[in-house]
Formats: structure tokens, sequence, C-alpha cells
């Protein structure tokens, strides 16, 4: 399996702890990547273009996160600072020489330019986020920094699909709301749950800034979350994840009535990211995340009767934490009417991406919430 770090140093050059952390950068990366290759292989059936194009959401993000790591963890590394310093700003630029080689790659009739712009208003938020002071700052101007830093990936990877011209400015802004908007609830989810770090490291994030009391008035860190818990806190960033779910809920409605491609098409596309994700990119197996047994499981659950493929999509549907807006009836006959096969194959993919997620990011509110009371718990 290809990993990003092997394209860049051999096993002996890069330290163990940086190729796991540029690994997992990959992972947490290539989900943007995956989103891009999946709507441009949709509409252009061209997988060459498509992996490029994925490329290059993925390893600016990486670029990014090392380079953030080497301002963000130098103080903390001692006597060896310089060479770790060195290891990850040089790690990141190589890793962004293959931006500059997939962007010198893509047909002369795609503009990139676009997304030349999204990469500017991200190094232009970096620059702002040394400034930001949750005393003064408002809940506005703490959802503005969360949009910087979070949701113009979304941002960033809509402007590289909509590079193929494949798709009208409605079909366009529908991507666009269901990729930042979805950055957004997964940034202040995962805020929420590092709370307990971001208040140790003087770190402001949206939590604090809804929070009317002082952090500095309490004596320990466990009592500025217990009294963050017992605040407005959580019901405000529950409304607010809630408004933000509600229009992707609305923008994906809209966007796949103006798909004009049939559920076989769909799937392949589905498959086709899928396996580029899983087999190109990712640095875990997909048996590590996906057991033999469970894979059989989900073999003989979907090539069975539709009975069998109902149960299992309705248990799909409930494990997440709030039920997406479809009907499980008609998913379920769809499902049962596509090829075996790559149903199958899509399903054990999916169901691999989805633990990537969850070991990446905390992607429920009611997760990260029973953490930070675990943080507070006493000792038994």
């Amino acid at each position: 399996m290809s990993r990003l770090s092997d394209t860049c140093f051999s096993e002996d050059e890069l330290p163990p702890a940086l190729r796991t952390k540029a690994d997992a950068y990959a992972d947490q990366g290539g989900l943007l990547g995956a989103f891009t290759y999946f709507f441009t292989v949709l509409e252009t059936d061209d997988e060459a273009l498509a992996e490029t194009l994925g490329s290059i959401p993925t390893d600016l993000f990486v670029t990014s996160a090392l380079h953030d790591d080497a301002i963000d963890e130098a103080d903390a590394w001692d006597t060896d600072r310089k060479r770790r310093l060195n290891e990850h700003v040089s790690l990141g630029d190589l890793v962004y020489a293959n931006v500059v080689e997939a962007v010198s790659e893509v047909p002369d009739d795609i503009d990139l330019s676009p997304v030349l712009e999204t990469v500017r208003e991200i190094g232009a938020g970096q620059l702002a986020e040394e400034e930001f002071d949750a005393a003064t700052a408002s809940v506005d101007d703490a959802i503005g920094r969360i949009e910087e830093r979070g949701s113009v990936w979304g941002d960033l990877a809509v402007r590289v699909v909509a590079a193929t011209g494949r798709y009208s400015d409605a079909q366009l802004e529908h991507l666009r709301t269901i990729a930042t908007n979805g950055l957004f609830v997964l940034t202040v989810i995962d805020d929420l749950a590092d709370l307990p770090e971001d208040i140790d490291n003087g770190v402001a994030t949206l939590p604090l800034v809804c929070f009317d009391g002082d952090p500095d008035d309490y004596a320990s860190t466990e009592a500025v979350i217990e009294a963050v818990l017992a605040s407005d806190v959580p019901d405000r960033i529950e409304d607010l994840v809630a408004r933000r779910r509600g229009e992707i809920d609305a923008a994906a409605t809209e966007l796949a009535a103006s798909l004009e491609r049939s559920n076989e098409a769909l799937l392949a596309a589905a498959a086709r990211a899928l396996t580029w994700y899983c087999e190109s990119l990712c640095s875990v197996p997909v048996a590590e995340t996906v057991s033999a047994a469970e894979q059989r499981e989900i073999r003989e659950r979907l090539t069975g009767d539709e009975r069998s493929t109902r149960r299992y999509v309705d248990e799909r549907i409930a494990e997440y934490e709030r039920q997406p807006p479809v009907d499980a009836a008609e998913v379920a006959a769809t499902v049962a009417d596509l090829p075996d096969e790559p149903v199958v194959r899509t399903a054990i993919r999916l169901r691999h991406l989805e633990s990537i997620v969850d070991d990446l990011m905390h992607t429920t509110l009611e997760d990260a919430l029973a953490e930070l009371r675990t943080a507070t718990a006493p000792a038994p």
C-alpha cells in the first residue's frame, strides 16, 4: 500500500514518529481528496484526472499541517529543536512539491487560478490566528475563525472540482455548502473535545468564547470544564451545529435532485473514489478496521434477500447521531437492484473510511461531551 511519506523519504531517512504523523495527516487530508475525486470522476469518467485533482487538497492539507506543527510544537522540542524543525518544514516542502507536479499535469483547459486564491486565504487565516483574543472576541469572531481555518478547506476542494467545468454554479454552491459546513461542524465538535488541552495551552476556541466566565478565575482546568459543561455553552453549540447540519441536508437534497446520473453511475464513482483512498493513499489497511468476519457478514447481508438488505440499511442509518434525510426503504430497494460485488466492496470500504474518521477526530457532540465529562470525573 502506498503512503504519502514513502514518496518523500526512504524508511531510514524519516523518523518513525514523523512518518506516522505525516501518514495520519494524509489519511485526514485524503478525505478532502476523496470528495474531490468522487465529484470529478462522476462527471468526467477520467480516473487519471480525478487522481491528480484529488491529490491537490490532500497534499496541501499535509503541507499546512506539518508547517503548523513546526510553529506550534517547536517550543517543546528542547535540545533537538533545530533537527525537528528542519524535518517538519522539509517534509512539508517536499509534499508541496507534489502539488506543483500535480498542477503541471492537469489539462490546459482546467484553470486552477481560483484554487490558488483559496490557498492564499488559508495562509492569511493562519496569520490572523495569531491575533485572535478570546477576551475581546465575539461569538461571530470565533465562528469566522473556524471558517478561516476549517471550512476554507471545503471551499478549496470545491474549487478544484469547479475547475473541471462540469458543474453549474448552483450545483457548486450546493457542494460548497455541504463541504464547508461539514468541516465547520467537525471543527466545532473537535474544539469542544479538545477544550482541556486548549485551556492548558491558552488557545481560544469557540467553546471558551461562548463561555461567560473567565478561565483565570478558576483553580484548575477541570474546574473550568465543569463550569463550561454546567453553562449554556453545550446548548448553544448544539444549536449552531444543528443549523449547519440543516443547511447540509437541504443542499444535499437539492444537489441530488440536480445530478442526472443513475444509481449505478453514483455507485461506480463512489467505488472508484473509495478504492483510490483505501488502496493508494490511506496508511491503514482495510483489514485492520473491518475484520474478515465483519466483511463476510456485510457480504452475506447485502447479497441476500431484500429483507436482509433492508435490515442492514436500517441499522447503518440508525448508527448516525442525527438521522439523514433519506427513505430507508428506498435506499434498501436501490441497493438490492445494484450489482452485488460493487455494492459489497463499497460498503466495506465505507465502513473502513468511517473508522478512519472516528480515529482522526470526534464526529458527534455526544462523544465530545462524554469525553469532557470523563476528564472532569474524580478518580475512583
